[in-house]
């Protein structure tokens, strides 16, 4: 068996995976550890058995399943209560997930791309406009990040900070079960009372579109909705946010990188950039959880029904037999896909979203602020060790006081 889960970072090195995983990969690619609660799941860390893994119906992200593994006290907390939808049965999650696909269809999403760029525009110029050293995480990618899913679902921005602490409580490992349940509690009180302005008078908005559509004909229940916008708000902001601010990093320590990134002009190529640093990066670094519903082999080890599995994301994205020299960042990688969204059924319905936000970011940040640099050294940045996510507590940056005109953006 291997350490308790999950396995400790070098955090001289933060945006690397726990180093163990290299050897997991070739000694013992799928093994038990040990969670929190005193179970034992499945640890998967190939690239090529989370692949199989994360696609087959035998393992289930319905965490109400024997043996499905909680990997924190928050985790647990959620037992008993409504479930946001891809935490559903199979079934259940299909047809929920399918009312959510029109809100998400690359049209739609690349027709907020001015909005987004307008938002980025915004909160980069009040950076700018502040002292310096300025905290990339506080001033700029959470502003970002909350503005933009807050103009999507319909929540007033004033809200978005407070939904943000509760966000955070819940994807803290040092959260007792009970602080989690009430954090889980304030966020449905929440989206209730969103649900009910709506009722009244739907906007033009997301929440808005699923009340009408499908709360107020009975297609979907109010508890099934509230869950819905939940998860939405928790999944739209915060991987988002902690992502431009590892990525950001990512490329303040690569120069060398930053300048291929900043130069490209050809759309492909800055997707497969984006994709590159996704797969580089990895800030949802906890393992995709899965209970086995049936008997299933995952890399020459049988796995029996009951038991949990966790797939590692961060590992498979730097797995030597897949990426060549995998713990370099190449923006000119030649892309094939990674697991920063998930994969098979489970992928991320907004990824599309995500992915041009993190587009319009990186572009505009280095291409407005050129000098943009860490203010400190990297060893006194303090990361967030215990959290779901990757991300800083706080990120100090300066620059050059002549940056931040604004530019064109591809």
């Amino acid at each position: 068996m291997s350490d308790s889960y999950p396995l400790p970072k070098d955090w001289q090195h933060p945006l690397d995976p726990p180093p163990e995983y290299k050897r997991l990969r070739k000694e013992a690619p799928v093994c038990p550890v040990r969670t929190w609660d005193g179970n034992t799941p499945w640890l998967v860390t190939r690239y090529e058995d989370v692949l199989a893994a994360l696609g087959d119906p035998r393992l289930s992200l319905d965490s109400s399943l024997p043996g499905f593994p909680h990997t924190s006290p928050a985790s647990a907390a959620r037992q008993g209560r409504p479930l946001p939808f891809p935490f559903l049965p199979d079934a259940e999650y299909r047809t929920q997930r399918a009312m959510l696909v029109p809100e998400f269809v690359p049209r739609r999403m690349e027709s907020l791309r001015p909005r987004i760029q307008a938002t980025v525009d915004e909160v980069l110029d009040a950076m700018l406009a502040g002292p310096r050293p300025a905290d990339l995480i506080a001033g700029f990618a959470l502003p970002v990040a909350m503005r933009i899913i807050c103009d999507l679902l319909g929540v007033p921005r004033a809200d978005a900070e407070h939904l943000h602490v509760l966000s955070r409580t819940i994807g803290s490992r040092t959260s007792s079960r009970e602080v989690a349940e009430g954090a889980l509690d304030a966020l449905d009180g929440y989206f209730q009372k969103l649900l009910d302005a709506n009722k009244a008078q739907p906007g033009d908005t997301l929440v808005g579109r699923i009340v009408a559509e499908q709360v107020l004909p009975g297609r979907l229940s109010e508890r099934d909705a509230v869950a819905m916008f939940h998860a939405l708000f928790y999944a739209g902001h915060g991987p988002s946010a902690y992502m431009m601010g590892m990525g950001a990093l990512a490329l303040m320590l690569e120069p060398e990188q930053r300048g291929v990134f900043v130069a490209m002009e050809d759309p492909g190529e800055i997707a497969a950039a984006v994709q590159e640093l996704l797969r580089y990066v990895t800030v949802s670094h906890i393992g995709r959880q899965r209970a086995a519903t049936q008997d299933i082999t995952i890399g020459g080890q049988l796995i029996r029904a009951g038991e949990g599995v966790l797939a590692q994301p961060d590992s498979a994205n730097r797995d030597e037999s897949v990426f060549t020299d995998p713990d370099r960042l190449d923006l000119r990688r030649e892309p094939r896909h990674n697991f920063a969204f998930g994969h098979g059924i489970h992928l991320c319905t907004g990824r599309m979203l995500a992915l041009i936000e993190l587009e319009v970011v990186f572009l505009t940040l280095f291409r407005r602020i050129p000098t943009l640099r860490l203010a400190v050294p990297l060893d006194q940045v303090a990361f967030k060790q215990n959290e779901n996510l990757l991300g800083a507590h706080e990120l100090p940056v300066t620059w050059e006081p002549s940056a931040g005109r604004t530019v064109e953006q591809t």
